[in-house]
């Protein structure tokens, strides 16, 4: 009985459930983990920034099309400047890797109660060195983690998790991973060889997250690899050969795209003449005078 590979969900529907069954426990044993957590631990937060990434296709710029013929055709990465960029998306994006840390941190504490039984791997490289889907497409990007389920020293059970954090706002409004995340997540999940994958929403404004059960918890899906997003791959490394950019797919990424310099998308326009992202911080008071 196992569940390592996509090609083990093809198996019968009964055992099947018996592995995601184990699988949507993970949530519940991290819940009692924090709640007797009381050991002293450090952590490293590792943020490795825009420049130094390698050509090819990643997984967060699946969202705009001329982003990935970019990266494909290893087109300079550079800063957007400070009249165009979005500041507080940057702090968001700081803010983000200091509570990834620390998640993945806790994974790895949790997962030593399990004496070898349960183990994480955290930022899962993916290259082409992995052969299939990641060689065949020259794909670089890398998993927030991997819980391995192991038995006489054979793994049998995998899920890879993505971790996500959001405000309350936006945290009480998810009923299901969001479109973006999913594909993000299939890309992973077609690297590596993933039948399982958690999307792991952490609440930063009261330490909520979603547990490992459906709709956070999902299945490969074939379906959105072959019709969808191998196509778009497809596609974007045609433009790279041909040295022709597709059509702008715009959003609020413009705004820290490491290639809007060559790009220009209009709404960056628009952020130079007012329109862009409000002020982050308040202004100050004035000083009152104690008599």
């Amino acid at each position: 009985m196992r569940l390592v590979t996509i090609t083990d969900l093809d198996q019968d529907k009964a055992t099947k459930g018996l592995l995601i069954e184990r699988a949507m426990q993970l949530g519940k044993w991290y819940g009692d983990f924090k709640a007797t957590d009381t050991g002293a631990y450090n952590y490293e937060v590792d943020v490795g920034g825009e420049r130094h990434r390698a050509p090819g296709v990643h997984a967060s710029e699946m969202k705009c099309k001329r982003m990935m013929v970019y990266s494909i055709m290893d087109y300079e990465r550079r800063p957007v400047s400070a009249a165009q960029g979005d500041t507080n998306m940057r702090m968001r994006f700081a803010s983000g890797h200091a509570h990834h840390a620390m998640i993945q941190n806790d994974f790895h504490r949790m997962c030593e109660r399990f004496n070898g039984a349960l183990t994480f791997q955290d930022e899962v490289r993916i290259d082409p060195s992995l052969g299939g889907a990641a060689e065949l497409w020259g794909m670089h990007s890398s998993c927030d983690g991997e819980f391995t389920f192991w038995h006489d020293q054979a793994p049998y059970l995998r899920i890879g998790v993505e971790i996500k954090t959001a405000s309350h706002l936006e945290f009480d409004k998810l009923v299901k991973p969001h479109e973006d995340y999913s594909k993000q997540t299939c890309l992973y999940q077609k690297a590596l060889d993933l039948p399982l994958m958690w999307i792991f929403y952490y609440n930063k404004s009261n330490s909520n997250w979603t547990n490992s059960e459906p709709p956070y918890l999902f299945q490969f899906d074939d379906h959105l690899w072959t019709t969808e997003l191998e196509p778009r791959i497809a596609d974007a490394h045609v433009h790279a050969r041909n040295q022709v950019l597709p059509t702008r797919e715009e959003g609020r990424y413009c705004r820290w795209c490491p290639f809007a310099w060559d790009c220009q998308p209009p709404s960056l326009l628009a952020t130079m003449r007012g329109h862009g992202p409000s002020r982050t911080a308040h202004r100050p008071g004035a000083l009152r005078v104690m008599r």
